[in-house]
Parts: C-alpha cells; structure tokens; sequence
C-alpha cells in the first residue's frame, strides 16, 4: 500500500480525529485528578495516575499531530516523576511547579483547537 493511497489517508485522518475527540476529556481527567491531589486526598493514588495521563498523553500525542501538547505532558511527566511513592502533602513551591505544568498542558490543547 502506497502512502498516498487514499484510504489509508483516510484511516489516518479519522484516528487523528478519533484521538482529537479524545482529547477534553483525557484532560478533564488531568484536571479533576490534579484538584484531587490540591486537596489532599490520596496522594498514593492520584499522584501515580496522574503521571499515567501524562506519560500516555506524551508518548501519543505527537504521533496525532500534537506535538506541542506532548511536550507539554512530557514535562507534566518529569515534574511528578520526584514525587510518586509518596503518600505526603506537596510543599508550596512544588505545587506551585505542578500547578503550572497541569496549567501549561491545558492551554496547549485549547490554543490550538
């Protein structure tokens, strides 16, 4: 199969879309987790599969053509990386930084759409 055979553009189009659609609400996931994590509750929990999104957020989204959102949950990723395992409140400066990320990661999607 040829790369400009038109239906497998058209595949790759409709998972491009498919993977857009997605979208919103994998980040409303980020964000009720991150609101979790701001108040406290279950940091063993919350703070691992927050990572999770942002792990798969970064290692799919340039692949769809959101590179820029990769990055952005890329950096989500290594900025909780220090802290999964611990079951213990976020000093201020780190959330703050965790904050910001989460911020960042957001307005990459909803810039661009």
């Amino acid at each position: 199969m040829k790369s400009t055979d038109p239906a497998l553009l058209a595949f790759l189009e409709e998972q491009r879309a498919d993977y857009t659609r997605s979208l919103p609400r994998r980040l409303e996931q980020v964000s009720l987790l991150w609101q979790q994590i701001l108040r406290g509750e279950d940091l063993a929990q919350a703070l691992p599969t927050l990572e999770r999104h942002a792990h798969s957020l970064a290692g799919s989204a340039a692949t769809f053509g959101w590179a820029e959102l990769g990055l952005a949950a890329q950096a989500l990723e290594r900025a909780l990386e220090p802290h999964v395992g611990k079951d213990e409140a976020l000093a201020p400066q780190v959330r703050a930084e965790l904050g910001r990320a989460v911020e960042e990661l957001q307005q990459r999607f909803y810039n661009a759409s």
